[in-house]
């Protein structure tokens, strides 16, 4: 086996890494062990075949490729990997036990919310920060791609960026609903992708789509930057957990806090003229209000 590839090791960076030399094959394979990993820990080279239709030489080429020495130093390392995640949540119930016998739901994800952040302070780059936020200082229209679980993600860009005078398009679903706004963008706009986990066919339309008139990308995402991240200007890593676990919106939340605090800093006067205009409109439908009851 590769010795850079052994001991307590992220499988889901390894795929990542070698991604782009993998045959077709072996990418349905990568895919499916990204998805599956405590399952795939425990099948034969064989088995895994069997279900993904393809044969045990291709395992056997798979492993190789990622610096494998066989398909079972491959599936050892997923093994180990798998214990090493029970262990953490031994650890992390133990540590609730001692805070509160018997533990509680809200204590447990403060607990681990708690431990995302902090890891996301070594993790999250902050160049790739600031050049984001150089990227929406340029461009008064942004359309923001998300669907599913980020949608609230979207919402809450849209909501921010709206209030600070920027034209904001919203493209939440995967069906024909957003082929009419995506018509819209062109080389003067900015793309802000929110991806989690899957490629699917409406993100690979739409970053097509930025590429062919030349709309620069942002992307925030998990485990897809090593996969698809080629395709934006700037990757914003958000991690999000084990992809076995309940996954948790704080990092990638915080991280679009952050953008919009750093945006209002850089542009702090026209921020303040659209807050205040914003401000004097309110007061003047609360009046329209008084008036009618």
């Amino acid at each position: 086996m590769n010795k850079d590839i052994q001991g307590n090791v992220d499988f889901g960076q390894i795929i990542s890494a070698h991604f782009q030399q993998l045959t077709k094959s072996e990418k349905r394979i990568a895919n499916y062990i990204r998805k599956n990993q405590e399952e795939a820990a425990f099948l034969s080279a064989g088995e895994l075949a069997d279900r993904l239709g393809l044969s045990e030489a291709t395992m056997v080429r798979f492993a190789r490729t990622l610096g494998f020495g066989s398909y079972p130093a491959m599936r050892t390392v997923l093994q180990e990997a798998f214990r090493h995640r029970v262990t953490h949540s031994a650890r992390l119930r133990g540590r609730l036990d001692d805070l509160r016998e018997g533990g509680d739901i809200f204590e447990k994800l403060v607990v681990s919310e708690i431990d995302y952040l902090s890891q996301a302070l070594e993790t999250v780059e902050r160049q790739a920060l600031s050049q984001t936020v150089d990227l929406l200082r340029s461009r008064r229209r942004v359309f923001v791609f998300g669907v599913g679980p980020s949608v609230s993600l979207v919402n809450l860009l849209e909501i921010r960026l709206r209030r600070f005078g920027r034209q904001v398009i919203p493209l939440t679903t995967a069906g024909r609903e957003i082929l009419e706004p995506l018509m819209l963008m062109n080389e003067q706009d900015l793309l802000f992708v929110i991806c989690f986990f899957d490629v699917s066919s409406a993100l690979q339309l739409v970053l097509d789509y930025a590429k062919e008139v030349n709309c620069p990308v942002i992307m925030l995402t998990d485990t897809l930057g090593s996969i698809i991240g080629e395709k934006a200007d700037v990757v914003l890593a958000a991690r999000r957990g084990p992809m076995a676990e309940f996954h948790s919106l704080v990092v990638p939340m915080t991280i679009i806090n952050t953008l919009i605090l750093a945006l209002a800093n850089e542009d702090r006067e026209q921020v303040m003229a659209n807050l205040d205009r914003l401000d004097q409109l309110r007061e003047r439908l609360k009046k329209a209000n008084d008036i009618s009851s």
